[in-house]
């Protein structure tokens, strides 16, 4: 099994280093869920700038086996349809079979973001995770808050799953100061491969 988690962007103010606390908790369940697995690897993904990588290497001090920056538009000024087209195409790159990623961005914790990937790659989108166990082949069981109730589910993947809280004793990723070239970048410049649109393009 794949795992990938994507990963939000540092704000400005962070000076490029900050991992966001639900991507904490995110990176967390996808290092619980391998750790006994070695044939089975992590990679962290972020859409951002060669200055936003922060996160990524964070994620690589923490146990991340792969970390990779999506290169392209400026991500930051961009709705989150892009900001989903943009990580869907990643996400079916990277081939994953489970994405995690935390609930809160610069969608105010909507879950648009993931809810947008999982749309454009065609997969189930479940938010309000706060447990994850795999439950067999092709399907993991997660636990998720809503309406003030907890429920137990299980699911098919491929899936997208938006975290909201973490695993006990879930890794704290420590701070670090990466190479570059420990990030891996995967351009969509490929006008044929790349579906970086601007929202009114997609509705114009």
């Amino acid at each position: 099994m794949n795992v990938v988690v994507c990963l939000h962007a540092p704000p400005a103010t962070a000076g490029g280093r900050a991992l966001g606390h639900d991507d904490t908790h995110a990176l967390a369940h996808a290092l619980a869920l391998t750790a006994d697995l070695p044939s089975r690897g992590v990679t962290a993904l972020l859409a951002g700038t060669a200055q936003e990588t922060g996160p990524l290497h964070r994620a690589l001090a923490a146990g991340a086996t792969r970390a990779v920056r999506v290169g392209g538009d400026d991500f930051g000024a961009a709705d989150f349809h892009t900001v989903g087209q943009v990580l869907a195409v990643a996400i079916r790159r990277l081939d994953a079979d489970l994405v995690l990623t935390g609930a809160r961005s610069d969608d105010d914790g909507l879950g648009a973001v993931p809810a947008a990937a999982a749309r454009y790659l065609g997969i189930g989108y479940v938010a309000g995770v706060e447990e994850i166990a795999l439950a067999g082949s092709g399907e993991v069981e997660v636990v998720v808050r809503g309406g003030g109730r907890k429920r137990r589910l299980r699911v098919k993947v491929p899936v997208v799953l938006s975290v909201v809280a973490g695993p006990p004793g879930g890794v704290v990723p420590p701070e670090r100061t990466g190479k570059p070239a420990d990030v891996d970048l995967l351009s969509l410049a490929d006008p044929e491969a790349t579906v970086v649109r601007r929202r009114t393009e997609l509705i114009g």
